[in-house]
């Protein structure tokens, strides 16, 4: 009867193990884990060849949170045993089981290790289920020693393959790990919007465990941003779920986190009650270094808050000491060990130097009036050399007012002096053009005088010659002085050639010449004497100039010429 129940039971316990393919030891009640264990154990000397794998593959599986070196002795001899059968689905298996092993023992290289080979296996089958374990379990890795970035890239992916296969109960749990992750990298904001998604898919499946830890992990979060009425409310709920469900561990952990939230709401003798109950249930819980070191952590900020330097210095050196002792063997972590040493310094320092703040309270207020005495003298100084630096500063604008002044005198007087030299010109110019007239009507008289000499007798027409010769005695140069005229209007009206050549480009030379010469105020026979042409034509031509212009017959073309 006996060899008949042995093979009816392995055969049940493999059917056992294929449901565990799509489940872990953290989906499962730790005491139905137990009594699993003990049956595996039971079963397992009985078992050979391939048909032990998944056994030795779950016996390893349950040991994580147990004995993590029971993990890692099963699951190294599921390893060869998958090896030798080829089978990849149980080597995959046995070697995450390893990565967790040595993952709680803290040898993290190793862990990576066999996670990494793990991954790759997993790839392969394209289980996803199994795949997204592995990631989230390396994403624990990194998380573990501190690459938050890392642990997220890996929770992220895990989450996208849950929402992929749409397990609802893992998604709850990525979110949870995400929200830890932004947690540890100071974002408690973005931390708590993960945490509440957490909480309302987590609520779907009642798993009280793992509301009670969401609930833990946002009133952690609140506590940081400073908002410990919220951060009470939670941690208190999540106290209770764990009170009910007898998770001894989760409680310790929420006692203390409860404790530095009533130290910031003043209630010390609450706080330190619940110091006292969480050392009392950690006492009796194995591998309670870390949680002993953080009471001791808190119970220090405790006697400082109450002002007992001595009982905060007691405790903060006992927090020391048992921090180093956790690090001291890990060589990953000698720059933590760094840091605590430092820390201890730091806040031995910080607590001698508020003894010695309050024996010098007296100094203190002398120092203030000495000092108040020494502003005040300090002020008056600063008064009288902001009052000397104004009174040389107004000095030294007035000098540099009236030296302005006094230039821009000297240049209105330059102008004034320029524009009467211009003045001297144009009327230099007038008279040239004047001078220029009287002569050619002087020539012009001279030829009609010669034309009117009409005697026949060559006497008397030598004679009156010599009389007209008499009379017009000078000599000159009509066309050089015609020269030199337009020369200097070319000079000294070039701004009016400018302009009206910009604005009226369709005037030919002719036109501009006589608009010169009009707007010297030359009168169309003095114009005419000077261009050697008639006083009609002069008229025909300032008709012309005008309609080129577009001017009005009752506009004046000399104004009109003036403001151009």
């Amino acid at each position: 009867m006996e060899k008949l129940i042995k093979p009816i039971l392995i055969i049940l316990l493999f059917i056992g193990t294929t449901v565990h393919s799509q489940t872990n030891i953290w989906d499962e009640n730790p005491s139905d884990s137990q009594k699993e264990l003990d049956s595996l154990l039971t079963l397992l000397p009985y078992s050979s060849g391939k048909d032990k794998l998944p056994l030795l593959n779950r016996v390893a599986e349950i040991y994580w949170s147990i004995d993590p070196n029971k993990t890692i002795e099963y699951a190294y001899e599921a390893l060869l045993l998958s090896k030798e059968a080829n089978d990849n689905n149980q080597e995959g298996l046995a070697l995450i089981n390893l990565c967790q092993g040595y993952l709680f023992n803290d040898f993290y290289d190793k862990a990576l290790q066999y996670g990494l080979q793990s991954l790759e296996i997993r790839k392969s089958l394209n289980n996803l289920y199994d795949l997204a374990f592995t990631l989230r379990t390396l994403g624990w890795l990194y998380f573990d020693i501190g690459y938050f970035d890392k642990a997220l890239e890996y929770h992220t992916e895990a989450l996208k393959i849950h929402e992929k296969i749409g397990d609802r109960q893992r998604i709850a749990y990525s979110y949870n790990s995400l929200g830890l992750i932004h947690e540890r990298k100071g974002d408690c904001n973005l931390a708590l919007s993960f945490f509440k998604t957490s909480l309302n898919l987590k609520k779907e499946f009642n798993n009280k465990d793992r509301i009670a830890e969401t609930m833990k992990n946002m009133g952690i979060c609140y506590r940081k941003i400073n908002e410990p009425d919220s951060a009470k409310t939670f941690l208190e709920s999540s106290l209770e779920i764990s009170n009910e469900i007898r998770d001894q561990q989760n409680k310790v952990h929420i006692l203390n986190e409860l404790s530095i939230v009533n130290l910031k709401l003043g209630n010390y003798d609450k706080s330190y009650r619940q110091l006292k109950e969480s050392r009392s249930i950690m006492e009796g819980l194995m591998d309670n270094k870390e949680w002993i070191v953080e009471n001791d952590r808190i119970m220090s900020d405790y006697f400082l808050e109450k002002q007992d330097y001595k009982e905060a210095l007691n405790y903060y050196k006992k927090y020391a000491e048992g921090n180093s002792e956790i690090f001291s063997s890990n060589k990953s972590e000698k720059l933590t060990d760094m840091r605590i040493r430092y820390e201890d310094e730091r806040r031995a320092s910080q607590i001698k130097l508020l003894e010695q703040q309050r024996n010098l309270e007296t100094q203190r207020r002398n120092s203030v009036l000495i000092g108040s005495l020494l502003l005040a003298i300090i002020a008056l100084l600063i008064i009288a050399s902001l009052w000397n630096n104004i009174k040389k500063k107004k000095a030294l604008y007035q000098q540099s007012h009236k030296l302005s002044l006094e230039k821009l005198k000297t240049q209105s007087l330059l102008q004034e002096n320029l524009e009467h030299k211009l003045e001297f010109r144009m009327k230099e110019l007038t008279n040239l053009a004047l001078f220029i007239s009287q002569r050619t009507s002087i020539y012009k008289d001279l030829t009609n005088s010669f034309k009117s000499l009409k005697s026949t007798d060559i006497n008397q027409l030598k004679k009156d010659i010599n009389t007209l010769i008499k009379e017009y005695s000078f000599k000159f140069d009509i066309n050089e002085d015609i020269q030199r005229f337009h020369t200097n209007v070319e000079t000294l009206q070039s701004d009016f050639l400018f302009r009206i050549k910009e604005k009226y480009p369709h005037l030919t030379d002719k036109d501009i010449q006589l608009a010169v010469q009009v707007k010297l105020k030359l009168s169309s026979k003095e114009i005419a004497n000077i261009n050697n042409i008639s006083v009609n034509s002069v008229e025909i031509g300032r008709h012309r100039l005008r309609k080129k212009l577009n001017i009005d017959k009752k506009e004046n073309l000399v104004s009109f010429l003036e403001n151009i």
